[in-house]
């Protein structure tokens, strides 16, 4: 060990005790955005939003907080109909939390149903459960005054519900307020809405509120600065739950941008210029805080990696870690003194190195649930798993918003190997299967078997979505010969994917290699990621069916 590694295991080990490793950030890769961490005993669980995709809200648990796993959903049948939500609607901002007197799990999370004319139509529900695999409660209608809706318990058995109140009308500072709203789990009741923060910062769009409480102080967490390159975690305190609240004078305390600008009443989330080279991890916000059984504390909030040399997040939103501490002032800061996020942690424990993340299946056992599929829950009608691989029955066009024969995971890294062997034999053009790199209905890549009556014969070819407008790459239809199975595969390598298909296993045939950069939140304009998956669509009776016998997604360390 060199002399360097000492000293800094040696700091590493005042800051979490004797075993200290240092973990990389993001720790949930890919598409993990707004996560809600909490404890309970010695187990960490983190809840995620999933927008469209469903299971709705992904739940993953550590005892270590460096090695996590997918426990499994919160909301896995039809408890909520996304069908018809727009891209990047769906289910926001969960929020985990613990019930200090009985253990039992809540979870609160928002349905985004539109956000035309910034209206935002938008439901918030609450769900219960005794043991975080579930069974869960029935979602019970909690408010719509706005989104991000959180639960604090408090020390006397209160609970209150703390959401943004979304701001509609002209001449107002936007988005709103923090504001609580008493909640009583035995009658479902909830009281009218308390303001108490326009904010804690000058960066404006406050949003993702938690309230905590320590040392008889209410302290406030909220996410600001829009959730793009200039957001931040930021805090304020009371010694009242309903206030006033004292800023932190450091805000923001967690951020990619540690820089002080104005952004109130500025709409724009993504805010460009604040992109940070100097750093890994963009957009760090949308905070939530957590303690060790041995009075250790950090925070988990969303990051983001952008494709070298751009600022584009094809990722999307992932989740980070940071140790913090407490100061004598009763403020938290990172355990370094600043605010700027950093691109590892410090933690005990540590049992495994993962190097390479790989979802393989033949779908023998069923569907994995690292797999997610759009606005509903796989049904038996459109979706079978059994020896033979995965059936697909064809539905909606990849451009629909309601019933998409489409099965995918998350994209972890900016490198990947996709491959699967496909069995379809489509009759009409409106008909095909395939490989999809998707990011939403308006922003995909997809590879796709189908027939053209011109060659009397199966084809193959890359259909590009970007913005909504349809490319069928010229260059990339190919005549398939025969009616056997049809190797696909996709090599994603720095923003780029090349397709190539083969009918025997052994000689790849390459189609055409397509720019997949504006599947990323700067160029689509929404809040989700990509997903690598398999596709079926029928435009003529909504029956024909494709069977994809394995599906592989080897992702390859940066």
């Amino acid at each position: 060990m060199s002399t360097v590694d000492e000293v800094n295991l040696r700091r590493d080990e005042e800051l979490v005790g004797p075993g200290a490793v240092r973990v990389a950030n993001p720790i949930l890769r890919g598409f993990n955005p707004d996560p809600s961490i909490a404890r309970r005993g010695s187990n960490y669980y983190i809840a995620t939003s999933t927008f469209e995709w469903f299971p709705a809200v992904q739940i993953h648990r550590s005892v270590n907080l460096a090695d996590w796993e997918l426990a499994g959903h919160v909301i896995t049948d039809e408890r909520i109909d996304l069908r018809g939500v727009p891209a990047s609607g769906g289910v926001w901002a969960p929020c985990l939390s613990v019930d200090p007197q009985t253990g039992r799990f809540y979870l609160v999370f928002s349905i985004m149903k539109s956000q035309v004319a910034e209206a935002f139509d938008v439901d918030n529900y609450v769900v219960w459960a005794d043991d975080i695999e579930g069974p869960w409660s029935q979602p019970l209608y909690l408010t719509s005054v706005g989104f991000d809706a959180s639960l604090f318990h408090d020390g006397d058995g209160s609970k209150w519900v703390v959401t943004l109140e979304w701001e509609t009308r002209d001449g107002r500072e936007h988005p709103g307020w923090i504001v609580i709203q008493s909640f009583d789990p035995a009658t479902g009741h909830v009281g009218e809405p308390i303001r108490i923060s326009h904010g804690s910062s000058d960066r404006g769009a406050a949003e993702g509120p938690h309230l905590y409480k320590r040392d008889g102080l209410y302290y406030l967490m909220t996410a600001e600065g829009g959730t793009g390159f200039g957001h931040g975690v930021c805090l304020a305190r009371s010694a009242q739950i309903e206030g006033p609240y004292q800023a932190d004078p450091q805000n923001p305390i967690i951020t990619s941008w540690p820089r002080p600008y104005f952004g109130r009443n500025n709409r724009a989330y993504l805010r460009e210029e604040y992109f940070n080279p100097a750093t890994g991890l963009q957009k760090a916000g949308h905070g939530s805080l957590v303690d060790t059984p041995d009075g250790r504390w950090y925070v988990a909030h969303l990051s983001a990696r952008t494709l070298p040399g751009t600022q584009l997040s094809v990722l999307g939103r992932e989740t980070s870690v940071q140790n913090v501490e407490w100061n004598t002032d009763g403020w938290l800061r990172l355990s370094d003194g600043s605010n700027l996020a950093k691109d590892e942690f410090v933690t005990v424990g540590r049992r495994q190195d993962a190097t390479q993340r790989v979802v393989s299946t033949d779908f023998a056992a069923g569907l994995d649930n690292r797999f997610a599929t759009l606005r509903g829950p796989a049904a038996p009608g459109w979706l079978r798993t059994g020896l033979g691989g995965l059936e697909l029955v064809g539905r909606d066009s990849l451009f629909s918003v309601f019933d998409v024969s489409l099965v995918a995971t998350r994209l972890e890294e900016f490198d990947a190997d996709a491959m699967t062997t496909l069995v379809f034999d489509p009759v009409h053009f409106s008909q095909s299967a395939g490989l999809v790199i998707y990011y939403d209905n308006k922003n995909f890549v997809y590879a796709r078997v189908t027939w053209d009556e011109a060659y009397r014969s199966r084809t193959i070819g890359v259909t590009v979505a970007r913005g909504g407008q349809k490319i069928e790459l010229p260059l990339a239809e190919r005549p398939i010969d025969d009616y056997g199975p049809v190797g696909l595969r996709a090599q994603l390598r720095h923003g780029r994917v090349q397709f190539a298909f083969s009918s025997d296993d052994e000689a790849w045939q390459e189609l055409s290699e397509v720019d997949i950069s504006h599947l990323s939140d700067e160029r689509a304009g929404g809040f989700t990621g990509t997903f690598v998956g398999l596709a079926a669509t029928d435009g003529v009776g909504k029956k024909q069916s494709a069977v994809f016998r394995e599906f592989s997604l080897v992702h390859l360390p940066g």
